[in-house]
This record gives C-alpha cells, structure tokens and sequence, in this order.
C-alpha cells in the first residue's frame, strides 16, 4: 500500500506539475528520487543550494539480513566541482554524512532494537544526458561509512557505494 502510495505521488510530480525541469547545477533546483548508498535505501530529496553547495534528504531502509527490520535517516552535505560535458553534462561532487539507523531483529519470537548515529564521507559524479529527458540525472559514489550500535553490539565501518536517480524541479 505504501509504495503505492509513493509511486502515484512521484507520478504526479512528473505529469501534472507546473514546474520545468531544469540543469542539475543550477541554484533553487529540487531534485526527488531514489538514493542506494550500501546498507542504506530509500526516497531522496537534493536541493541546490548554490552551484556548489546542496544538500541532500535520504529516507528509508537498510539491509542487514534475514529477520530484521530497519529505519535510514541520512542527511548529507553536497561539495559540487565544476559541471562539464556537451551531450552528456556530469558534475563530480563530494559528500559529509551523518545519519540515524534503528535496526530491530527479531528470531524465535524474541525481539531486540539496536540504534546508532551514522557518519560517512565520500565522493561521486552525477549525469544526465539533456537529449533524452532534461531535468532526470543519475549518479554513482563510493565512500567510507561508520557507527557504534547501542547495547554492547558493536560498531561497525566500511566502505559504501550507490548509485542513485533523481529527477530536478524548478522551484
């Protein structure tokens, strides 16, 4: 019922909204879409700031495994490099993180939640080709991410990668 309920909203967005899509560098530009960067996944939300400053929203889950259910908070700040290219615009950027991950396992009926806040550094390049759908980019990153779960389970850290696909409004 939920990802129902996200696809129509996306959709709408898309079809009936007054807004036009625009360049993925420019200042005042909203970007909503999807963002994995492992563990974590889920609906995400860029805003441009300036040419070189953004920030960014990422909501959802996480994968951990069988038997466990998970909530992903990530707030992030965007370091935009120059955007470049003709056919194919890419801008290169680098990321902080910090984040909030709430993982409840449960096995034979026993049920326990564990909690951390999360950081991350790293690094990307997002594209879009303005011949195919102006506004709609995709990006890649890798990083380094890491954490220390309550209740004596442990931290954890390594490295991260995503991919991710967003879709820029004009506000």
């Amino acid at each position: 019922m939920k990802n129902k309920c996200v696809f129509t909203i996306i959709l709408s967005l898309f079809l009936f909204s007054e807004m036009q899509s625009q360049s993925i560098s420019d200042p005042g530009k909203l970007g909503v879409g999807l963002a994995s960067s492992f563990p974590a996944y889920g609906l995400s939300a860029k805003y441009n700031f300036t040419e070189t400053h953004a920030g960014q929203v990422i909501l959802g889950s996480a994968a951990y495994g069988f038997g466990t259910s998970s909530l992903a908070i990530s707030g992030r700040y965007l370091y935009n490099f120059e955007s470049g290219g003709n056919k194919l615009v890419y801008r290169p950027y680098a990321y902080g993180q910090l984040g909030y991950f709430s993982v409840k396992v449960k096995f034979l009926d026993v049920s326990e939640s564990y909690n951390t806040v999360s950081f991350g550094v790293g690094g990307g390049i997002e594209g879009t080709i303005p011949e195919f759908v102006e506004g709609l980019a995709f990006n890649v990153e890798l990083g380094y991410v890491g954490g220390s779960f309550d209740k004596g389970i442990g931290s954890f850290a390594g490295f991260a990668y995503g991919v991710g696909i967003h879709y820029y409004f004009d506000l």
